[in-house]
């Protein structure tokens, strides 16, 4: 599903604006989001114990989960970080105490802890730059998530993680172009809340 075919560019273009946003937010209005966006992750997991969950690390102005995270493991939950390799993207367990060292972004990782296959995951918090209102993702322009994710993409997969976007309301855009290999996201969770979006052979499950 696309909102609008458009040449690369596009996307680059889109990319710097929507990041050069995120970056210009006041500091103090940038803890407030994260406190309420913080406030609606935990809400939202707090009636699925026992998942097992991939999130990220704040970079580029991402919003900063790690007082979810924190609150997460402390609750049962099963965190993951991903961390990259040869191969692409894996998930690695996460917790408070985790050593961690930073990618070839800059981006911290996990030193050590189990690793989780992208299909085993329950449910994929997943970082973006911006946000459509029928579910399309703009992400850093890397491709990992999409690559990890392809099997996702299959109009009839009913299995696999529920992938979900985490970003400040601000973020969203009107309508987003869209290439074949982009996977679309099933919810997306902001400071304002939760938005689910419709995916052929997945029930609603926001409730």
């Amino acid at each position: 599903m696309s909102d609008f075919a458009s040449p690369p560019s596009a996307k680059r273009v889109l990319r710097q604006g929507f990041l050069s946003q995120r970056l210009a937010l006041a500091d103090s209005r940038r803890r407030l989001l994260n406190h309420q966006l913080c406030a609606q992750l935990i809400r939202f997991m707090e009636q699925r114990a026992e998942s097992r969950v991939s999130a990220f690390w704040s970079f580029k102005g991402e919003p900063d989960l790690g007082p979810a995270l924190r609150v997460l493991h402390e609750s049962g939950q099963q965190v993951h970080l991903p961390v990259l390799d040869d191969d692409g993207m894996a998930f690695r367990r996460w917790r408070p105490d985790a050593d961690m060292q930073q990618n070839k972004f800059g981006i911290p990782e996990p030193c050590d802890g189990e690793y989780c296959p992208p299909d085993a995951l329950d449910w994929v918090f997943m970082p973006l730059l911006a946000f459509s209102a029928t579910g399309i993702r703009l992400g850093m322009g890397g491709g990992f998530y999409d690559r990890t994710f392809a099997f996702r993409a299959l109009p009839e997969s009913g299995d696999g993680p529920m992938l979900v976007g985490i970003a400040y309301s601000m973020q969203q855009a009107d309508s987003l172009p869209a290439d074949p290999w982009d996977v679309p996201l099933d919810a997306v969770i902001t400071d304002s809340g939760l938005r689910e979006f419709q995916r052929p052979g997945r029930d609603s499950w926001a409730n």
